[in-house]
């Protein structure tokens, strides 16, 4: 039996990693922690879970096989090395942490404790990712070197006035929450890690018209209070070259008067590829390429995944198996310095050189 703690019973604990642990045989979530003791309570009853805490470093004293991070993200970092260094395999949400110097030092703690640690970017885990890795990795693009990702929201701040919108809980704003998805996303399709120059832009140009984007979901805020303001940018943008020469071109945004939606794309010397909000099935994943010297579109089958029990269960094989996390240190530490350097780069107003 694999017993889970979790840290932090917000939105994402409860509509993606709590049910789908408890589908998963030999798997029990046996403890959750969170400083909201209504939010607290209702989450043990609603999902049976025996032990609750409101301080995680005694949870991550109890006997248990892993931890999984759901907490605000300054406390991503401290959370995963201590929870490792207690003898626990740790599953953190994103972003990993804030910083590059955090991200080493979880990486340290790993070589050291010799624990998993995954990150949870279910995005890895969906049809569309699967297939076009796997094209990549056969050479079917040729050199990839240029990438687009975008995640744009018209009116969708999450959880306005809670840890969400604050500079020092969450460390910034869109880029954090949501570009790190599509960041990861397509530099691990596109096999990249390495970045070298890393130049951005923020803005924030809706904070006194600050709308709630109805994430988390209402019913899963029990008892929380959002007091405080908008203090994160609701724009966020950013120009990447890696060391081989490739660019990424990367946007998101929780508020502005655009186009909507999540998407990528891929320029490669052979081919290149489109993907969509899957979501959206009436603009499927397009593949750009070149049929016996004439131009064509190619429209792969994907197959549906539910991309957050497979998450989950990768993780538990990890434990059981001794297998390898589909995130490997140097992707992790690659985004982290992309989102690092995007805040940097908008701070002093010049490109940020690693």
């Amino acid at each position: 039996m694999i017993k889970v703690g979790i840290i932090g019973v917000g939105g994402i604990s409860q509509v993606a990693h709590i049910p789908n642990f408890q589908k998963i045989e030999n798997v029990k979530v046996e403890a959750i922690c969170d400083i909201n003791e209504e939010k607290l309570n209702y989450v043990a009853e609603k999902f049976n879970i025996p032990k609750k805490f409101t301080d995680w470093e005694k949870m991550i004293e109890e006997n248990l096989d892993a931890v999984v991070i759901c907490s605000p993200n300054v406390y991503h970092a401290i959370q995963a090395i201590k929870s490792m260094e207690n003898g626990k395999h740790v599953l953190c949400e994103k972003p990993i942490c804030l910083t590059v110097e955090e991200a080493e030092n979880i990486f340290k703690t790993v070589e050291k404790t010799k624990k998993v640690f995954m990150g949870a970017f279910p995005r890895r885990f969906l049809g569309e990712t699967i297939i076009l890795k796997k094209l990549v990795e056969d050479g079917f693009f040729g050199e990839i070197y240029y990438l687009k990702a975008s995640y744009l929201r018209r009116r969708g701040i999450p959880g306005l006035g809670t840890w969400f919108t604050s500079k020092k809980l969450a460390g910034g704003g869109p880029m954090m929450d949501v570009g790190v998805h599509m960041i990861d996303m397509v530099l691990y399709i596109a096999g990249l890690t390495e970045p070298k120059i890393v130049f951005g832009s923020t803005f924030e140009k809706f904070k006194d018209k600050a709308v709630d984007g109805g994430w988390p979901p209402i019913d899963t805020r029990k008892g929380d209070k959002p007091i405080g303001k908008m203090e994160v940018e609701d724009l966020a943008t950013g120009f990447v070259k890696f060391s081989n020469g490739a660019v990424l071109f990367v946007e998101a945004s929780w508020a502005g008067n655009s186009e909507v939606g999540l998407k990528g794309s891929l320029f490669g010397t052979k081919a290149g590829a489109q993907l969509p909000d899957p979501i959206e099935s009436k603009n499927p994943v397009r593949i750009y390429a070149e049929t016996n010297g004439v131009i064509s579109d190619i429209i792969p089958e994907i197959p549906k995944m539910d991309s957050y029990f497979e998450e989950v269960k990768h993780f538990i094989e990890c434990i059981i198996e001794g297998k390898e996390p589909i995130t490997k240190k140097e992707e992790i530490i690659s985004v982290v310095k992309i989102i690092e350097g995007i805040y940097k780069s908008a701070e002093k107003n010049q490109p940020i050189e690693y």
